[in-house]
């Protein structure tokens, strides 16, 4: 009798949990400083010259900025809401000669290379507080959908044969993608976990990675602070996206803050 008590006083408990958790909701908004490094090359069109961002455009590491709202809510059909922003842009200057879009430069050459976008991502959570086989450990899982709007695109001006010359390709494109996350809550506001954005069709790929780990303050009881660091690696390989060309990776660590609240 004791043990069916026992037994009967846990499901009792892990169900009062599990509802608690299914009454959720909270906002999370934060931000961070990535220190991106760009590599690869970028086209004019298919078939000109592929121009390495370092060695031929001048184009070095830079931080780049990252903001984002979160939205959770406990409505189990409606999918749970996030819009981020990420300012990617990059500047390099370089005394070099190439040819871009028909023209040839000559001489000291400006380039910039601007993938800046907003994303609009909509998932629903799964095994959301559901602890795991490891003691004081919660595992939460996403699945949903990411559009990606680029506003951005590649101009390069300097001086040419006939004078002096600026030429632009504009990238303004949204892009469905595939989004799934994952976090693994740990003991003392610890935690872990990563998330993807990818996807891949007619000649064209891009996925976008990130690795982080955080600490929230749980003294508060509807708001909580926290701080992040991580790694972020987002690569796109564009074929005619847009009348864009190019095969590019950016990458590097990032540090950030955000606030939770909520109940």
């Amino acid at each position: 009798m004791r043990k069916i008590l026992t037994l009967a006083g846990v499901g009792l408990l892990t169900t009062a949990a599990m509802q608690a958790q299914a009454l959720e909701f909270n906002v999370l908004a934060g931000g961070n400083v990535w220190n991106a490094s760009p590599s690869g090359n970028i086209q004019g069109k298919k078939n000109q010259p592929e121009l390495d961002v370092k060695d031929k455009l001048g184009l070095s590491s830079d931080n780049q900025t990252h903001f984002f709202v979160q939205f959770d809510h406990p409505v189990p059909v409606i999918p749970n809401f996030r819009v981020s922003r990420t300012a990617l842009e990059f500047s390099g200057n370089k005394n070099t000669g190439f040819e871009f879009l028909g023209e040839t430069f000559t001489g000291n050459t400006q380039t910039d290379i601007d993938l800046s976008h907003t994303d609009f991502t909509a998932y629903y959570r799964l095994l959301d507080g559901v602890t795991s086989f490891i003691p004081l450990v919660d595992l939460r899982a996403e699945l949903g959908l990411t559009v990606r709007n680029f506003d951005g695109g590649f101009e390069v001006k300097g001086s040419t044969s006939g004078g002096s010359s600026t030429q632009t390709v504009d990238l303004s494109a949204p892009l469905p993608m595939g989004y799934a996350g994952l976090r693994v809550g740990l003991p003392f506001g610890l935690s872990v976990g990563g998330k993807v954005d990818a996807i891949g069709y007619s000649g064209s790929s891009l996925s976008d990675i990130t690795l982080d780990a955080r600490y929230q303050y749980e003294g508060l009881p509807l708001i909580k602070p926290g701080v992040t660091a991580g790694y972020r690696s987002f690569n796109a390989k564009l074929d005619d996206l847009d009348d864009t060309y190019g095969d590019l990776e950016f990458s590097g660590a990032f540090f950030g803050a955000y606030i939770r609240a909520g109940f």
